[in-house]
């Protein structure tokens, strides 16, 4: 009979925990839960077959993000997509972006650059999540590149956060392959490449504000909840 240490089993409980909160979290950001939708601890304690206590630290750490809200003596609700926050995050992702595009550009060396290459072009069968996969991958790579901890983590909690935006607002594309958004990634690609900080700055801007328009237009089409 083998007898699992205190360490064991405590470490054993923290993975349980993180893999619940993970699992929440990413069907919360990628709309497999959609925003305003209910959900019980007991019903998520059956899905993930654990106890209803890693169930509620990972919804007290959601709500802490402002991913899940607690409804007294109701349960709790999955945040609805504000268009105000969205908005806000779109302008503080934008100068994020330029001052995190300056650094890649005069920091980065011709290597790192060059693997940004794999974005230029836009495969369908390459990504499971379609383009909202390939869209995150590339910002994601930028934030890496920029070689600022702080600010690579800012961005990164940004992009995830968005990520529902994203899913709901790119179905104003035919067939969720929007031709213009990934030439304006290849325009970015190619200012960068080039050490031309200006000119991606201001094409990264660019694309970042129009990201927020197309937000707002989704509204307007009864996409996103407002």
């Amino acid at each position: 009979m083998i007898v699992e240490s205190a360490e064991q089993l405590e470490s054993g409980s923290r993975l349980l925990k993180e893999r619940v909160y993970e699992e929440l979290r990413n069907d919360i950001i990628s709309c497999r839960i959609a925003p305003g939708a209910e959900v019980r601890e007991a019903d998520l304690a059956t899905r993930f077959e654990v106890s209803k206590s890693p169930v509620r630290d990972a919804l007290i750490r959601l709500e802490r993000e402002g991913l899940i809200i607690t409804m007294p003596r109701q349960g709790y609700r999955v945040s609805p997509v504000s268009i105000s926050d969205m908005l806000d995050m779109f302008h503080l992702r934008a100068a994020l972006e330029r001052a995190n595009i300056e650094r890649v550009i005069r920091y980065a060396t011709d290597e790192e650059l060059a693997q940004l290459d794999v974005f230029k072009v836009f495969n369908p069968e390459q990504w499971k999540g379609g383009f909202v996969a390939y869209n995150k991958a590339f910002h994601r790579r930028l934030a890496e590149l920029g070689g600022n901890p702080r600010m690579r983590d800012q961005l990164l909690d940004l992009i995830d956060l968005m990520e529902r935006a994203v899913q709901m607002s790119v179905s104003n594309f035919d067939h969720g392959e929007p031709k213009g958004l990934i030439q304006e990634h290849l325009d970015i690609i190619h200012a960068i490449q080039g050490r031309l900080v200006k000119a991606a700055q201001k094409i990264s801007e660019k694309h970042v504000l129009a990201a927020g328009k197309r937000v707002e237009r989704a509204i307007d089409r009864g996409i996103v909840i407002s």
